[in-house]
């Protein structure tokens, strides 16, 4: 059963612009992958594992979310982008190793920068 505030959350979000709504989705992994990095140095592969794996469906959504007809040569370089990010949280949660989820951390990092000064340039 949805509650009140669970439904006006949800409301809020699918009125927010598809721009915002981004920066949102980015803004989470961000912060997924920092969960995990903070379990994989307490040695917590439980925790780590979790982490890892909500880290993994925000990038598989942003894949999904790309639309390759719009022939953007962006499009192509982001899904590559989004593999290499996949590949690394598989890998940091195999070996619990921090060093690739520093590396994600550093892509999508820089990619939700760019997506901030584009927002911020469309005001």
């Amino acid at each position: 059963m949805t509650t009140a505030y669970q439904a006006y959350q949800q409301d809020t979000v699918m009125a927010m612009p598809a721009e915002q709504l981004l920066l949102r989705i980015y803004d989470a992994l961000l912060r997924r992958i920092e969960e995990a990095r903070r379990a994989v140095n307490a040695r917590d592969r439980g925790r780590a594992g979790i982490a890892i794996s909500k880290s993994l469906e925000i990038v598989a959504a942003l894949r999904e979310a790309l639309e390759p007809t719009t022939g953007a040569p962006c499009v192509p370089k982001l899904d590559q982008l989004y593999r290499t990010v996949s590949a690394w949280l598989v890998e940091a949660n195999v070996q619990q190793a921090p060093q690739f989820l520093d590396s994600s951390r550093r892509v999508i990092g820089t990619l939700k920068e760019g997506w901030d000064a584009a927002v911020l340039s469309l005001r």
